[in-house]
């Protein structure tokens, strides 16, 4: 790269430092840190000199270490959306070799729309492959690790653990480039809900089977526990979502209802609350509720009708 280009990135840290974003320095055409080794091999030199440290712990804000850094090279500009209190989604293109089908920005589309959206206009940068990247504020007291196909099967998300790449930055393959530079609101309610991503749910030793279809009992169920959730007033909401959670779990084990579907319905409810803020805490209900009931089936008694002689 030429020094117009050096200088260019050079700027890019300092903007991005300007926002407040923690910024790391990526070698020159690449998207990928340096290879750095793991707690158990630290060396306890250099950067390590007072203990073990991360690229994501040594990202800054600091113009003066910015402006020493990007002096010396080319550097791509990373950012550490976590440590910036920010929360990135970012939306892949299909690759070429798939069969067709919907890509990142139409999963996420689709899913705000199932969801009830909003999917609100945000900061967003194209990637040189063609993808999107949107960047959103953490609402206060959130805490959002990274993740991958969780979301959907083109959606990874770049939060606490992980990074993206300012615009500015150059691949080998193309540039990344700022699409909108909108001001965005902080991550909605239900983009929090999706991008929490939980421990595999503990469960008593029972093989699972996939229920093919829910009984009308078990449908009248699915519909009317989110339903209370859904309208449940405030103070009264954990109560509500628990003791849904623990009926439809009741009708997972004992085989009457798909777990995926009951966990779906009933955190498609909590969304409608809108309350990022207790969006881990409600997760958490869910699933201990949720395998509580499991582990306590209901038991479903036939009703046999009587024929009386004439």
């Amino acid at each position: 790269m030429s020094e117009a280009q050096r200088a260019a990135l050079e700027r890019v840290a300092l903007a991005m430092a300007g926002r407040g974003w923690a910024v790391f320095p990526i070698m020159p055409n690449r998207k990928w840190p340096p290879a750095w080794h793991r707690k158990d091999t630290c060396p306890g030199r250099g950067p390590c000199a007072a203990g073990h440290v991360t690229p994501e712990s040594l990202a800054t804000t600091d113009p003066e270490t910015i402006t020493r850094v990007w002096a010396t090279a080319p550097y791509n500009v990373a950012v550490f959306p976590g440590k910036s209190g920010w929360h990135v989604i970012d939306c892949d293109i299909r690759k070429p070799d798939e069969a067709p089908g919907l890509d990142g920005w139409e999963e996420l589309q689709a899913l705000a729309a199932a969801r009830g959206g909003p999917l609100p206009d945000t900061w967003t940068t194209s990637t040189p492959s063609g993808g999107r990247q949107l960047w959103y504020p953490v609402p206060p007291g959130v805490r959002l690790g990274s993740t991958v196909k969780w979301i959907a099967e083109h959606v990874d998300t770049r939060g606490w653990g992980g990074y993206a790449l300012a615009p500015g930055s150059v691949r080998e393959d193309g540039a990344y480039e700022l699409l909108d530079d909108t001001e965005g609101p902080p991550l909605a309610g239900w983009l929090v809900q999706v991008s929490v991503k939980l421990p595999p749910t503990a469960n008593s030793g029972r093989t699972q089977k996939p229920v093919a279809a829910p009984s009308a009992y078990a449908a009248k169920a699915l519909r009317e526990e989110p339903d209370r959730v859904r309208n449940a007033p405030p103070g009264q909401r954990n109560k509500t979502l628990s003791t849904a959670a623990y009926a439809l779990g009741q009708l997972v084990g004992a085989r009457l209802l798909d777990e995926h579907s009951a966990r779906t319905e009933l955190r498609a409810a909590v969304a409608a609350w809108n309350t990022p803020d207790s969006a881990v805490k409600d997760d958490g209900v869910i699933e201990t509720s949720l395998a509580a009931g499991i582990d306590n089936p209901r038991r479903i008694t036939p009703r046999h009708g009587t024929r009386r002689a004439a």
